[in-house]
């Protein structure tokens, strides 16, 4: 399916289908969320969706697939979070090292995890099994989430208007450079310690 497509199909079904498919993403299943962001980002352009929805839509949607996620976890436990792990080919000691890291950064993980495609997964489903506390793993969704939603609709938008809208938000551009700088730093941070404490 070609980004035409989704952008034929996003014109059609709008913000519904986009809240669909964020859903489903959010969840930790993979899927082709960043194509929306493109054909999304055409429609932006044309004046047939608006930048502020779109990511408004994305990051609920994101949200309320980690909740789902979340409850997936805690019904199915443990036996299912191997599963995932063992099909994702994740191996154990670092599946380990990355509950270890939830349970010692806990909110903050999961804001992170947004950001590191192959741990996603299994941090949405060990925050189930784990029972990390609802309302911290809510607002820690809804800050990465939210943050990663902004990164891709801006740059969905981009790709559809051009680099000019790149330079028109140049302010937002500016805090999600800061934004995803301060994660890479914070990630390289933990990992630089894993590998002193090794």
């Amino acid at each position: 399916m070609t980004t035409g497509h989704l952008r034929d199909l996003l014109s059609l079904y709008g913000y519904p289908l986009l809240l669909l498919v964020s859903t489903i993403e959010g969840t930790g299943m993979p899927g082709p969320i960043e194509l929306f962001f493109v054909a999304a980002g055409v429609l932006i352009s044309r004046g047939e969706m608006s930048f502020a929805l779109v990511w408004l839509v994305v990051t609920l949607g994101n949200v309320a697939g980690n909740l789902i996620g979340y409850g997936v976890g805690w019904i199915g436990g443990r036996p299912l979070l191997n599963r995932v792990v063992k099909s994702l080919r994740i191996p154990p000691q670092a599946m380990q090292r990355v509950e270890d890291w939830f349970q010692r950064y806990g909110p903050l993980a999961q804001a992170i995890s947004r950001w590191i495609g192959v741990t996603r997964t299994p941090a949405i489903l060990s925050a189930g099994v784990m029972r990390a506390p609802v309302l911290p793993y809510l607002l820690a969704s809804f800050i990465g989430d939210g943050i990663w939603a902004l990164f891709w609709s801006l740059l969905g938008m981009g790709i559809g208007k051009g680099l000019a809208s790149l330079v028109e938000h140049r302010a937002l551009v500016i805090v999600i450079a800061a934004v995803g700088a301060a994660l890479v730093a914070a990630v390289w941070w933990w990992i630089a310690k894993r590998l002193r404490g090794a």
